[in-house]
């Protein structure tokens, strides 16, 4: 029998250091370094309700990043890339889940209070689940409104912006909720050569005269799993792409102009500040609908982006 969460509710079963549990028998020690200095790195990971069950997309590439970034802030993961993306797939199965948000987590446990962990503080492994409709509420599809965020996105010269650090997102949350005070639903920083860089949680891409533009590494982004789905899928549809940094001026002059991510999939913008775009969106509503039919399972070219989990567990069972 499959479980049916309501919106941003969490579900009842956990992972913590390879034990499934019940979430409220899962305990952080009050002087983890992980909650003090936010020492550790984490993913977003989304299943989806497919014809086969449950599907997984692209867990291999969020858990490989994960483990990337985990090596990055000297956090040791006792199991491998593989073990954990069983244990994904078992605990989702646990919860009976056929639709789910998936957060893994990796962080300094309790040891010291000083800010050297590596060597002293042990790893933490936690894997979370709960449920996650559209990120932006009703109508995200009909665009969301952004501004340009007073603060800038840090460098990568300060942190490593290609990791997904929890540190990291105390400047994606300062963003935020500066923009949801002056009643935006999401905002853009700029880096810090006043390039644009990247949304709280998401990448931007912008659409000019028939071409996609977006960002790289440089601009200081992360590079997001759901970016490079999307530079695939413009591939696959005959749209050209154009890589390289983009300005203030080049959202202000753009036909269309999207977010992707995880949480947010293919988000339309309906404004940037007093930029109003229109609603006509050609290439934004392909890539969105063209993504929405890979994360299902509907996309032949691209059979391995999605693990369906009950016959992922069948295969694992009979090694």
């Amino acid at each position: 029998m499959s479980v049916q969460l309501k919106h941003m509710e969490i579900a009842p079963y956990y992972w913590f250091d390879g034990v499934i549990s019940k979430r409220e028998a899962i305990a952080v020690d009050p002087f983890a370094h992980g909650l003090h200095y936010g020492t550790g790195v984490f993913e977003g990971i989304r299943a989806y309700a497919t014809a086969r069950g449950p599907g997984i997309f692209r867990l291999r590439d969020h858990m490989e990043r994960f483990a990337h970034s985990a090596q990055v802030y000297s956090l040791v993961l006792k199991w491998d890339v593989a073990s954990l993306c069983d244990a994904i797939v078992e605990t989702l199965l646990r919860n009976e889940l056929e639709s789910a948000y998936i957060r893994p987590l990796a962080f300094f446990g309790e040891k010291t209070i000083a800010l050297a962990a590596k060597n002293v503080c042990p790893t933490h492994v936690l894997l979370a689940f709960r449920a996650l409709g559209n990120y932006f509420g009703a109508g995200q599809e009909n665009g969301i409104r952004v501004t340009i965020s007073p603060w800038r996105k840090f460098s990568s010269k300060a942190m490593p912006a290609t990791v997904k650090g929890c540190g990291h997102y105390a400047n994606s949350m300062l963003a935020m909720t500066d923009a949801v005070d002056r009643g935006f639903d999401e905002a853009i920083l700029l880096n810090d050569r006043g390039e644009v860089a990247e949304g709280t949680g998401e990448n931007v891409f912008v659409v000019k005269d028939g071409v996609l533009y977006t960002n790289d590494r440089s601009a200081d982004i992360l590079h997001g799993v759901t970016r490079s789905s999307v530079l695939e899928l413009a591939a696959d549809n005959g749209i050209p792409v154009s890589i390289g940094s983009l300005s203030v001026d080049d959202l202000d002059a753009a036909d269309e102009v999207f977010f992707t991510g995880t949480a947010a999939e293919v988000t339309p913008l309906r404004c940037i500040d007093d930029r109003v775009y229109g609603t006509e969106r050609p290439i934004t509503t392909l890539l969105r609908a063209a993504y929405l039919r890979a994360v299902a399972g509907d996309d032949e070219r691209h059979p391995g982006w999605v693990t369906f989990a009950r016959e992922q567990r069948t295969v694992a069972r009979a090694l």
